[in-house]
């Protein structure tokens, strides 16, 4: 099975809360996305507090190594750079990962004494001076770091640019390692409320500590309802000194104006910024300026919850959140005058947190994956290869694509003329190739694939709808396919009644939408536009569609019905069937005839069906039968509300408040309407939950990798 294992060490204590440590169970979530990337995090520190790796502990994916109990250890409750890198060893011995990846250069210095590292370890450097006061020996230093290593990951562009500066080299190993924030949910209100600012980190005078500290004091005796919390517990450099440490604290715990919370977990901290007003992230001019290389991934954390921060004003900074940002701080008293404006003025306040938000998407967890995984997939070399046939591919597209760009697997597709027709050439070269066989329909191309599969393939089929009334899936082999997807309930009751299916190899995966794409704002009159999409064979009813229409038309003319399909007379095969063209005959007959013929709009057929839905407050779906009839899910990921025919198995798949059994009963319900926001979102949020296509792929590449692990 093509799984990518990885072994991940930081030379960073996890009983301390600070950006390295963040950093470090960060990039273990990010590798973890992707299920069939397994993550060891070797534990430097003995745990004592959970608040950093207890959100890894439930990632089925990260496997934390706590070596304590070995005797290559001296120190019971740390490892030193050289008994981590003996622990590797013998992981490695024992796993044989196909990536490292070690963080801290102390630990990169030890770990270029062993060859076996070389060609499989990326170091993430960040501990090194990236100018002039970098000395001779660091320089040095880097550049046998360098020449060693196949690949390294630095932070940010500006970050490679000074690499490259330092040590005269080209920097075509670098690879750019952002700072990575958890994934985004619900939009923010981007609204102050609480008149609370928030720092979360390291105690250090270049961030600032004791400025907070003091600026705080100022701004609630100017006004008592503002307030500064404080989240961290580790203290450095000078602020780490006895004396100073322990003024410090005082500060903290006595004075009014400070909520000092010390040390909390990622998950806790998170909460805490969605109840404060504005981040702080400012820092001294000496850490933060136009030379600057990294970026502060708190900066984007604010961001990423809709908050705000005070930050001070950098090219980095400005390239990332804009020129007129207006929170850019330089003075204690330009950031009195910045915080008591932003918690006043809700335009300004808004304008800020919308910037960082929109700014700090690029830097989640998902998008650094997406920015990693080619990179990433590249050290492992057997990728799984797998094969999808079929004579229809459109429902099965996402999918596809998705398999096509994740390096994990090699795609070819055996796309099929007809229901049996095939170049059965090629379908064999796909046998001869393929791990995983994937059968679009169950139809002649599930027969053929489960007549010539090998012992050691793996053969899947997705079943719809149409092969319950055809033949193919009596003259299937059930023994030879290892797993059937349904996307309905109905259905996969109705598989297994006729064609005596085994239950264990079926499972109910709904049929998918992009809800991200669909969800564009509604036109204005939509809340009087009807809309079907697809009217192609008759049982599709567009007949019943018009009668709704012309119900309502007769009490409101400003309602319209638009009609997205091929029109009939440009399928061939269809008005070749005598029953077929009188059907469409009729109703064409009956719109030009009708006093409303302006207001049936036929709308091309085609990929546009967002846009279309912009316009649509109503999608009817009158058919005789259907399989999950994929429109209305998309409907819904609109906002748009359904019309459903009580079509057998409707009710398994959408809610019933949206199906009804008459014309009377869908003139009620398009007049009653549901456009109060919470019911726009409660049917975004059920198609999204529902039918989303993020969460049903990584369904399916589970059930793929599922299915190969299989004992043959």
């Amino acid at each position: 099975m093509s799984q990518l294992r990885i072994l991940l060490y930081g030379d960073i204590d996890f009983n301390f809360m600070d950006g390295s440590a963040v950093w470090l169970t960060s990039m273990a979530q990010v590798l973890a996305l992707n299920p069939n990337v397994k993550v060891d995090l070797l534990l430097k520190a003995q745990e004592k507090k959970t608040y950093l790796t207890g959100a890894l502990k439930e990632i089925k994916n990260v496997h934390l190594i706590q070596p304590f109990d070995k005797k290559v250890v001296s120190n019971h409750s740390r490892l030193s750079v050289e008994e981590a890198v003996q622990i590797m060893k013998q992981l490695h011995k024992e796993n044989h990962y196909d990536l490292v990846i070690v963080r801290g250069f102390n630990l990169v210095r030890e770990i270029m004494k062993y060859d076996v590292f070389q060609s499989i370890t990326v170091p993430y450097l960040t501990d090194f001076k990236h100018d002039e006061r970098s000395t001779k020996a660091e320089r040095a230093d880097l550049k046998r770091v360098y020449e060693h290593f196949d690949f390294l990951f630095l932070q940010t562009k500006e970050t490679k640019e000074a690499f490259k500066k330092l040590i005269h080299v080209d920097g075509e190993k670098i690879e750019l390692l952002y700072p990575m924030i958890p994934n985004f949910e619900a939009t923010p209100s981007f609204r102050n409320k609480h008149f609370r600012l928030i720092y979360s980190g390291k105690f250090h005078e270049d961030w600032h500590t004791e400025e907070i500290i003091s600026v705080t004091k100022k701004l609630a005796e100017r006004d008592k309802r503002i307030h500064t919390q404080i989240v961290g517990d580790k203290f450095q450099d000078r602020l780490r000194e006895k004396e100073n440490q322990l003024r410090v604290k005082k500060d903290l715990e006595e004075t009014a104006a400070i909520d000092w919370v010390g040390a909390v977990s990622r998950e806790e901290c998170e909460h805490l910024i969605e109840d404060a007003d504005l981040g702080i992230a400012w820092r001294s001019a000496a850490l933060d300026n136009d030379e600057s290389v990294e970026l502060s991934s708190k900066l984007l954390e604010y961001g990423r919850l809709g908050k705000p921060a005070l930050v001070r004003r950098t090219k980095m900074h400005e390239d990332l959140l804009g020129g007129d940002y207006p929170l850019f701080v330089e003075t204690e008293a330009e950031f009195m005058e910045k915080t008591e404006a932003a918690l006043r003025d809700e335009a300004l306040y808004a304008k800020a947190a919308e910037q960082i938000y929109n700014a700090s998407k690029a830097f989640t967890f998902k998008a650094a994956y997406n920015r990693l995984r080619t990179f990433i997939w590249s050290f492992k070399k057997a990728p799984t290869k797998i094969v999808f046939a079929g004579h229809d591919l459109k429902f099965a597209t996402m999918f596809i694509d998705y398999f096509k760009e994740n390096p994990a697997f090699e795609v070819k597709l055996d796309v099929f003329s007809s229901h049996e027709k095939h170049d059965e050439k090629h379908s064999r070269a796909c046998v001869e190739w393929a791990d995983i066989v994937f059968c679009e329909w169950g139809l002649g191309n599930l027969v053929w694939y489960a007549e010539h599969k090998k012992e050691h393939q793996t053969l899947i089929a997705r079943l719809h709808f149409q092969e319950k009334d055809l033949k193919f899936l009596h003259q299937v082999n059930h023994s030879k396919v290892d797993q059937y997807i349904v996307i309905t309930p109905y259905m996969l009751e109705e598989f297994h009644a006729i064609f005596q299916i085994p239950r264990y190899k079926m499972k109910y995966i709904d049929n998918l939408i992009d809800a991200d794409k669909l969800d564009l704002p509604k036109q204005p009159n939509s809340k009087f536009h009807l809309g079907i999409c697809g009217i192609l064979p008759a049982r599709k009813r567009v007949d019943l569609a018009i009668d709704i229409f012309e119900a309502l038309f007769e009490k409101d003319e400003r309602y319209k019905l638009f009609i997205k399909s091929k029109r009939p007379e440009e399928v061939p095969w269809l008005m070749a069937r005598e029953k077929e063209r009188e059907f469409y005959t009729a109703v064409l007959e009956r719109i030009e005839k009708a006093p409303w013929r302006e207001n049936v709009i036929f709308d091309p057929h085609g990929n546009d069906v967002p846009e279309w839905l912009q316009k649509i407050g109503f999608l009817l779906s009158p058919s005789d039968y259907e399989g999950s009839h994929v429109s209305v899910s998309e409907a819904m990921a609109s906002g748009a509300i359904p019309v459903i025919r009580d079509w057998k198995g409707a009710d398994t798949v959408y809610p019933s408040r949206y199906i009804i059994s008459s014309k009377e009963e869908a003139v009620k319900a398009v007049i009653r309407g549901e456009w109060q926001a919470d019911k726009v979102e409660s049917r975004k949020k059920f198609a999204r939950q529902k039918f989303d296509c993020q969460a049903i792929i990584k369904r399916i590449e589970n059930l793929c990798i599922e299915m190969l692990q299989k004992p043959i």
